[in-house]
């Protein structure tokens, strides 16, 4: 059996989460028979949970949100490729199942014509897509870009690819990415992707938002960790007719 002294040290860390399972069943073993420890233990838990609520909030530096938003957008970028591969390469994996050492049995032919055809039956039977190309008009400040903009017609993805752009601190002095914008019919363009320059020299950006109350896309030049709104010139700009 620990001492109350003991008992107070062991209910301060439970209070914050820092006991491991051994203390904490020991701890709860002295407190069925202390009606005084059960009381301290209380006072430290509601202390502990008014702790968030006196803390001031701040708002994150420019240098941390764009780290953050740059490794969310890639991540989501990473994702759509991962799914678009999987589209594409189905039948890949499909062909894969097939013996390689002989023939085509008659089993294995029927079983590729049906799966064949439950496939293209499936497909027949999808609605047609609501993919929208639009292409993308360069400014004075980039005028060789040229590229355009994919999107799902009321969905909540898009991608952006360009070619012709120069590195972005070539257009401003300070500039270190392409930031991509969604603006609204009215009120304030909001942030929703950074564009990446590709091995072969494009530039893309996968957009996962709900575009579908925004009326434009643009892409401007802005420092390394970005902006909350857009500060630099404008190098891309297109339509979206929602």
């Amino acid at each position: 059996m620990i001492s109350c002294q003991d008992a107070d040290v062991l209910a301060a860390a439970l209070s914050v989460g820092s006991i491991d399972a051994g203390d904490e069943a020991t701890l709860q073993e002295h407190l069925t028979s202390c009606a005084d420890c059960r009381r301290i233990a209380g006072d430290y838990l509601a202390a502990a949970a008014r702790l968030p609520l006196a803390l001031e909030p701040m708002q994150p530096s420019p240098e941390l949100r764009g780290r953050l938003m740059r490794a969310v957008y890639a991540e989501a970028e990473q994702a759509s490729r991962r799914r678009a591969a999987a589209r594409t390469t189905w039948w890949r994996r499909l062909w894969a199942t097939i013996p390689t050492a002989r023939g085509f049995t008659l089993a294995g032919a029927v079983a590729i014509v049906a799966a064949i055809a439950v496939s293209s039956w499936t497909v027949v039977r999808q609605p047609a897509p609501t993919a929208v190309a639009v292409p993308l008009t360069a400014t004075v400040s980039a005028p060789s870009a040229h590229g355009q903009v994919v999107y799902d017609r009321g969905g909540s993805q898009a991608v952006v690819t360009v070619t012709g752009l120069p590195a972005p601190s070539s257009i401003t002095a300070g500039g270190a990415v392409y930031e991509v914008w969604l603006i609204p019919t009215s009120g304030v363009p909001v942030g929703a992707a950074f564009l990446s320059r590709q091995p072969d020299g494009t530039w893309s950006a996968a957009v996962n938002h709900d575009i579908s109350g925004y009326s434009a896309i643009a892409a401007t030049v802005e420092p390394v960790a970005g902006s909350r709104s857009p500060t630099g010139p404008r190098v891309l700009q297109a339509p979206l007719g929602n």
